[in-house]
Formats: structure tokens, sequence, C-alpha cells
């Protein structure tokens, strides 16, 4: 039986920063991968999404232009784009699993599952460790309708090599608006349906409303509190039954959300206790019923919005806390979230509804950018911002914005909440004019 002073399983984000620094440590590391080495990311997730999304963005860009400078017809090529997602994604995880050799870090290709509180199986090798880091993300969640095992998962979408005439998106999340825009914007006849009718809860509702106008003006259609009985294959379609209608598309792809990625590990065996939000971790993110176990990522229990950069953070915080008797605690700090549609939809700090719940005396800046030179020149649609500022302090709260530029404004509201900037202090730095950010005096 092999033994580690670490075995991390899964490798992405959290994995990755915990695995590199440990081995730095002259720590013995072993690092357990089912798929491809870096997980969802780059391989299945932000990376090659954000690909594509780079090139359905210029192409909007374009169109919006033409006429006024730019000619000719261009048009966003889903075949093409995708040729130059491969490029990418066919090797990184080769590359990635080579780097942690070259750092002299164990890897294995397999599930695991657990044997005891120390010990683990991936394939026919059994491992032991003074230290687990479960890292291994999350996975579509089940969904209640006969059929459900035919849908396509954002695994399978970013895999096409060609899109059907139509498709639709299972629930009104993250994954299916951003799918839902690059298919639109590739030709495709979109539909999104959804079993409430508010989508992306978490971001500022007046927002949310102009993307769905927006999307709607797209081409994407709609179909609010649809409780779907079942999704039936007939031929080269599926139907979709709900309560109230019957949608007829080439495809359908889970969008509905994803759950902790943990029923093959046997947790049980190894004592770790989880709950609907994954491993239930302390402040520590150390597992509160086997201290030889922590959990990083969004396989913890730990609240916080999906898609969002914390996953490394976390990974250095539990390596900091294996190496040193100085217990770290987890601080989310203000973490930015962005939806990567057109325009996109991002927040960081607190929300309106939740300042108001814990009665924070704040003053909104509520603004609309459209008119701006920024937002005219490039012809955007509607760009709209809201900062919350603590009337007592001076700093910044909150802010959420709707355009094109919004992971601009984010990443520096991001930067003024944490470090605790009063609004005097970001009045008095200088940027270049005409830019995104020299707008900024505009908004606080």
């Amino acid at each position: 039986m092999k033994s580690y002073d670490v075995i991390i399983i899964g490798s992405g984000p959290a994995a990755m920063a915990a695995a590199f620094s440990l081995a730095e440590a002259n720590k013995q590391v072993a690092v357990i991968e089912g798929k491809r080495f870096g997980g969802t990311c780059p391989n299945f997730g932000c990376d090659p999404k954000k690909i594509l999304y780079t090139r359905s963005e210029a192409v909007w860009q374009a169109q919006k232009l033409t006429g006024s400078g730019i000619s000719g017809e261009i048009v966003f090529n889903w075949e093409d784009a995708m040729k130059e997602k491969n490029r990418y994604t066919e090797s990184v995880y080769i590359d990635i699993e080579q780097l942690m050799k070259d750092s002299g870090i164990d890897t294995y290709l397999g599930y695991a599952t657990f044997l005891g509180k120390e010990t683990i199986q991936v394939n026919d090798q059994h491992m032991k460790a003074e230290h687990f880091i479960i890292a291994t993300g999350l996975t579509p969640s089940d969904l209640p309708f006969s059929g459900s095992d035919q849908l396509l998962t954002h695994e399978d979408f970013l895999n096409l090599s060609s899109l059907p005439a139509t498709i639709a998106f299972i629930g009104a999340g993250y994954i299916s608006f951003e799918f839902a825009h690059l298919a639109a914007r590739a030709g495709v006849d979109v539909h999104i349906i959804d079993a409430g009718d508010r989508p992306l809860k978490a971001f500022d509702q007046d927002h949310v409303n102009e993307l769905v106008k927006q999307s709607e003006q797209l081409g994407i259609t709609f179909h609010w509190n649809a409780s779907i009985q079942s999704v039936t294959a007939n031929g080269e379609h599926y139907v979709i039954k709900t309560e109230e209608e019957t949608v007829t598309v080439n495809k359908v792809v889970h969008g509905a959300g994803r759950k902790p990625n943990i029923a093959i590990l046997d947790l049980d065996r190894a004592g770790v206790e989880t709950d609907e939000g994954g491993i239930i971790v302390d402040n520590t993110l150390r597992s509160v019923s086997n201290p030889r176990v922590y959990a990083a990522g969004d396989v913890s229990s730990t609240q916080s919005l999906p898609l969002t950069p914390l996953s490394g953070q976390e990974g250095g915080l539990v390596v900091n806390n294996i190496l040193n008797d100085k217990k770290q605690e987890l601080d989310q700090g203000a973490m930015p979230s962005v939806v990567f549609t057109i325009p996109k939809l991002a927040r960081v700090g607190y929300t309106k509804e939740e300042l108001d719940k814990q009665q924070v005396a704040y003053d909104l800046h509520d603004v609309e950018m459209t008119e701006w030179l920024t937002y005219t020149m490039i012809k955007e649609d509607k760009a709209l911002g809201k900062v919350y500022i603590d009337q007592k302090t001076n700093q910044v709260l909150g802010a959420e914005f709707l355009t094109v530029y919004a992971d601009q404004w984010v990443n520096y509201f991001s930067t003024a909440i944490q470090l605790g900037l009063k609004t005097d202090a970001l009045s008095s730095v200088h940027f270049t004019y005409p830019s995104v950010l020299g707008d900024s005096s505009n908004l606080i």
C-alpha cells in the first residue's frame, strides 16, 4: 500500500492550488482524477466557453457597427469556433498532468473510493494518507421526470461539432443563459424552459428582466412556470411535455443546476458527514467528522456564488491549514460573479435585498449609462449599473451591472470593496479617457 502525506481527489483549480504548494513544501502528494486533469474549468467549462464567447462577442460588435464604418457579412461560425476551442482543450489536460509530474506529484487516472478513514482505492491501487483534500466539484443534478437521462450535459454541449436547428435548455440559470446566447447567435432556434418565473435569482431583477428582454429580441423563447412531465426521443427530435404545452426540438440540454460530485466516493466509510450542499466543513474547510479530510471548491458545504474564482483561494487555505498549526478561516470577501451573455450580467458584494434585510443605511447610485460615449461608440442597446455606498463610511458595499463591460466594472468595484477604499479615494484615481473605467467618477 502506497503512503502519502496528502492525497487530493480531483484536479481542478482548488486541487491544483493545493497540489503544487504542497509539493513545494516537500510533501509527498498524489492527485487522482476521473476524467481529464485540470477538472471542469479548462476542459469542459470556463475556458472553452470563453473561447467560444469571445468569437460570438466579436461578431455581435461587428454587426452592431455594420453600416457605420464596418461592411460585409460577418457571422458566428460554430464549426470553426469549435475547431479553435478544440486546439486548446485537446492538449491542456496533458500539459497540466505533465506539470504535476515534473513537480514530483504522483498522478492517477481513475475514480477514488474510500475504504476507511485513512485509506482509499483507485483502480487496483490501495493508498493511505495523513490528509485528504476532496475537490471533485459538481455534477448535473437529478431531474424528476421521465427521459431526463437523455439530456445533454454542459460537457456534451461544449463538444458539439455542429449545432442542431432547434435546441432547448432545461432551467434558467447561468449555464442555460450562457449556452442559449451562444446557440442563438449561431442561428439556432433556442428555448429555455423553467419551472419558475424568476431566473438568475442571485442578481438584480431589474437587470435580469432587461437581459430576458434582450434575449427574447435575440430569438430565445422562454417557457415560464413550465413543469416538465417527460422528455421522449422521436427520431431526430425530442418531445418535451409540460403541464401546459409540448415543445419539440432536436437537442435538449440540462441547465437546471448542479450538485456536489461525491456519490462515488463512499464517504460513509471515511466517516465524512455530508448534506445537500456537499461535505460539511468548519471554517477552516476541515471535515467536521473526520479531521484527516478537507474539502475545497464547489464540493464543500460553504455558501458561495457559483462560477466564481473562489476554488483556488480555498485550495491555498487548505494547504496553509495542513502545514501550519495556526488555522486560517475562510473569508470569501467580495467575490465577483459574471454571467457571460451579451450583454454580461455581473455583481459583487451585497445586493439591495441583502442590505435591506440587514437594515444597513446606504445610498443607491442607480445609473443608466447607455448614452455615455463609451456605450454609444459600440452602439450597446442598454447599459445599466447600480452601486451601493455605506452612508456612514462612504465605502462601496456592492455593485451590479448589465453591459458588455460588466466584468470590468465588477473587477474595479471588487478591488474597492476588498481594500475598503472610500469613495473619495476612488475619485482621486486617474484613468485614461475615453475608456470604460474613465467613467468611474460618474458611478460614485
